[in-house]
């Protein structure tokens, strides 16, 4: 079939227009069922969504004042009045800065807490915000300095971010110029928070962290109050970083911060501080209690801590302070500057050198600018405990160990630090009723004590031969007291008006002398007490006797520990059982308990058994104990002196035996002249008796009191037989003559002994009349108009009787210058009397007795 070119044309066209209408209809169908699709899918989905904006923002004004502000960047409206929104920021407003405290430029009542994140859900009429997934806080957070930075606070700008890199694009507003370098803001990171907008408060269970003041911290669960401005960390509080260039660490189980007051509050919380030591640990300072509240000041800075229940404030590894209550000061570096500990105090101190504990009612620590302790003062009840171990070389550890134990009613310890950053005791002082014990182990030789005590003791610490600090000078004031206990269980104990006591540094004497002391030790170097002395010696142990010296007074006594002796000086007097000696000075050795006394020397021994006193005077003297004697020395301006009652001893040198009763009077040197000189008691010499008539008829015996003096080179004087015996040459002067010899000895009466007017003999050490005495070798007898010689003579000083006796080869001889010359083998003659009597020398009247009586008359 044939077809026009001009029937194909329309054909054409009107097939391309329907197939227009066909695809139109298929458009429109699709386009239909797409819309039918899109508006039953929520449904079919289950959501509500009843529309989406941009640009969301909720703001709310109370009384004109704006009370937060809420801006999401995108928001879906449920058909329940609900809101996703994304992209969010919530600015609240707080009330609660002082004046006084806000930053230039800025009104009061304009503190800003902002919170943002990336989603939240809004219960607009419920004012429940709640943020799904990561949320920010920015607390106390610089207020916008124009509309835009507003507008990114709203908006939720990453403040943090931006004072990071204050030049980075996208900065609006001026936000970071006012927010960099802020030491108010708190940032805060977190998950799931819930904004509650009728009660101001933003809460979480989630984990937290924060950062502050260059501090960064963490936390489990936490809830904000922007109308108080208080921000409460429930549990697991953990806060670090550097403070003005120090690393801190503080650590809770709960933490409340209360900005609005600047206030934190606590529990169980410690606080850590660490120095630039190279061993943190030893420069480490910590404070620590069950409930804390922390003042801090306006720039976020700790001012004060105050603590309640289990307060303990620690200084390194090595001393604490705790109690039940506590306070401490810091400074604007954040470093303790003081802390004031009351209830139960308790001090410790642990390191290798030493081991220290104490307590007290209360306690003041100060340090220095470093933040270590410097000083601390204990009151109420003070008690302190020391134990300085030896130096580890002794193989039983325990030898050259010391405790010290110090007690009083206050105590101020000054401290220093080594380089190690060990707290060491630098000094003392210790006021009322104080006193400081220590006892030194001394190996198998059991330990010896000291113990100082006073109204006021200073103590006053060096550092170590061996490390460490040692226990250098002790000085007490108001009645000190010092004791010492030795070995062998000797006490001895000084009192005065001060005393000074220096400590030896034994582990240097160790090293030099090789001694078995080390640095543990506290031994005594040396002691100083003055004015008003009083000593007194005794013995705990059992069968050991008491020293020479019992008790003592005297103005000043000096302890020598290296010679172990105590010197006494200015008016000193000894005291013990046997009698009271005085001088100027008196040495007393501690082992042996042997003295010597110097400096116008006086003693006065008591004869307990005849109830009489020997009395001495000396220039110097020397007392020992084993042998119980007492030497006594004269000087060249005069001799020693011993008397009792009449009688008299003066020499050289007097050395008197106490318990064997028994007196040696000597010269000094085995050459020494006659220069001991005593005077015996004697019934007295012949007189001549006038008669009636006025005339001298006759010669009468009147034996009245008188002495007998014996020179002689050496004198020895035994109480039990009661005998003086003169050797080295004697002269003896009595009232019926002289009597010269090489020795002598001259007897006394019997202790208690009858004499005819009733009286009994004079008791005590040469007390009692003189019975005889017998001189022989070398014999002269000088009276008045005659003279005798012969080997052996006995003069009884009774009735003034001298027996003369010579050698087989030499015969006595008396010679009157009056009536000549008589012999014979025994001369008996008196002084007062004229006649010699001749014996043959038969003693008891045995033999034939034969004698002469030769009677002379003297022209008167």
């Amino acid at each position: 079939m044939h077809v026009s070119v001009e029937r194909l044309r329309i054909w054409l066209l009107a097939g391309a227009a329907l197939l227009v209408l066909v695809v139109a209809g298929f458009l429109g169908l699709a386009r239909w069922r797409a819309h039918r699709f899109l508006t039953e899918l929520p449904k079919k989905l289950g959501a509500d969504i009843r529309q989406e904006t941009n640009a969301f923002t909720w703001s709310q004004t109370v009384k004109g004042r704006t009370v937060f502000t809420l801006h999401a960047a995108k928001a879906i409206q449920h058909k329940d009045g609900k809101y996703t929104l994304h992209d969010v920021g919530i600015a609240v407003y707080g009330h609660g800065t002082a004046q006084a405290e806000q930053p230039p430029g800025q009104k009061q009542n304009e503190r800003v807490d902002r919170i943002y994140g990336k989603e939240f859900e809004l219960d607009q009429a419920a004012g429940v915000v709640k943020a799904v997934g990561e949320v920010h806080l920015d607390l106390e957070a610089p207020a916008a300095k124009d509309a835009a930075g507003k507008m990114d606070y709203a908006a939720g700008a990453d403040l943090k971010a931006k004072e990071a890199s204050p030049n980075s694009a996208g900065v609006v507003g001026g936000i970071h110029e006012v927010g960099h370098g802020d030491s108010r803001l708190i940032h805060v990171k977190t998950s799931n928070l819930v904004y509650l907008r009728k009660l101001g408060v933003a809460a979480t269970d989630e984990e937290i962290e924060f950062e502050y003041n260059g501090l960064t911290g963490h936390a489990k669960g936490a809830e904000y109050n922007s109308d108080t401005g208080l921000l409460t960390l429930q549990q697991a509080v953990k806060v670090s970083g550097l403070e003005h260039g120090k690393p801190i660490l503080l650590t809770a189980s709960k933490a409340e911060l209360d900005r609005t007051n600047h206030k934190a509050t606590l529990a169980d919380a410690k606080y850590v501080t660490v120095s630039g030591s190279e061993d943190s640990s030893k420069g480490r300072q910590q404070v620590q209690a069950r409930h804390a509240v922390v003042l801090m000041r306006a720039d976020g800075g700790v001012d004060r801590i105050d603590g309640d229940g289990a307060v303990t404030i620690t200084a390194g590894d090595d001393m604490s302070v705790s109690g039940d209550r506590g306070e401490a000061v810091l400074n604007d570096i954040g470093r303790p500057v003081s802390a004031h500990i009351t209830g139960n105090v308790k001090y410790a101190a642990d390191d290798e050198a030493r081991h220290a504990r104490g307590g007290s009612s209360e306690a003041r620590v100060f340090f220095d600018k470093q933040g270590r302790a410097e000083r601390i003062l204990l009151a109420g009840g003070v008690n302190l405990n020391e134990h300085v171990p030896a130096d580890g070389s002794k193989t039983d550890g325990k030898q050259g160990a010391s405790d010290r134990e110090l007690s009083a009613d206050s105590v101020e310890l000054g401290l220093s630090t080594d380089g190690a950053g060990r707290s060491l005791p630098r000094d003392v002082k210790a006021t009322g009723s104080a006193k400081l014990h220590v006892v030194d182990a001394a190996g198998g030789k059991g330990s010896k004590s000291s113990s100082m005590s006073a109204d006021v003791l200073t103590a006053r610490f060096v550092r170590g031969s061996a490390g460490g600090s040692r226990l250098d000078e002790v000085n007490g004031t108001g009645r000190p007291v010092l004791e010492q206990v030795s070995e062998t269980g000797v006490v001895e104990t000084s009192t005065g008006d001060a005393l000074t006591v220096r400590f030896r540094d034994a582990a240097k004497d160790s090293r030099r002398k090789g001694s078995s002391l080390d640095g543990g030790s506290s031994d005594i170097a040396s002691a100083v007490q003055q004015g008003h002395v009083v000593v007194t010696r005794k013995s705990t142990a059992k069968g050991v006797a008491p020293g020479e010296m019992d008790g003592a007074t005297a103005d000043r006594a000096g302890y020598d520990g290296g010679a172990q002796t105590l010197t006494l000086s200015g008016t000193v007097q000894l005291t013990n059982e046997d009698g009271v000696l005085w001088a100027e000075r008196v040495v007393v050795e501690q082992k042996s308990g042997d003295a010597s006394a110097s400096g116008g020397v006086k003693a006065s021994y008591k004869q307990a058994a005849q109830g009489a006193s020997v009395h001495v005077l000396a220039d110097h003297a020397e007392l020992k104990k084993s042998s119980d004697t007492a030497v006594f020395h004269g000087s060249s301006r005069g001799a020693a002196r011993l008397w009792q009652g009449s009688s008299q001893v003066e020499a050289p040198v007097l050395e008197f035996h106490q318990k064997q009763r028994r007196l040696v009077a000597r010269g000094e040197g085995a050459g020494a002249a006659m220069a001991v000189r005593t005077v015996l008691v004697s019934t007295g010499g012949a007189q001549e008796q006038p008669s009636q008539a006025g005339e001298m008829k006759t010669k009468a015996l009147d034996r009245r009191a008188g002495v007998v003096r014996v020179t002689s080179r050496e004198m020895t004087y035994t109480d039990a037989s009661r005998e003086a015996e003169f050797t080295g040459g004697v002269r003896v002067d009595s009232a019926d003559g002289v009597m010269r010899g090489d020795r002598a000895a001259a007897f006394l009466e019997a202790a208690g002994a009858k004499r005819p007017a009733g009286k009994e003999t004079e008791a005590g050490l040469l007390g009692g009349s003189v019975e005889r005495v017998v001189v022989s070798g070398g014999l002269e007898i000088d009276q008045p108009g005659r003279r005798a010689t012969g080997d052996r003579l006995v003069y009884t000083a009774s009735d003034g009787l001298f027996v003369l006796t010579g050698t087989s080869s030499v015969s006595p001889r008396v010679v009157d210058q009056a009536r000549g010359v008589v012999t014979g083998e025994e001369l008996r003659f008196r002084a007062a009397d004229e006649s010699v009597v001749i014996s043959n020398g038969e003693r008891n009247g045995s033999g034939p007795r034969v004698h002469t009586e030769t009677r002379v008359k003297r022209d008167r």
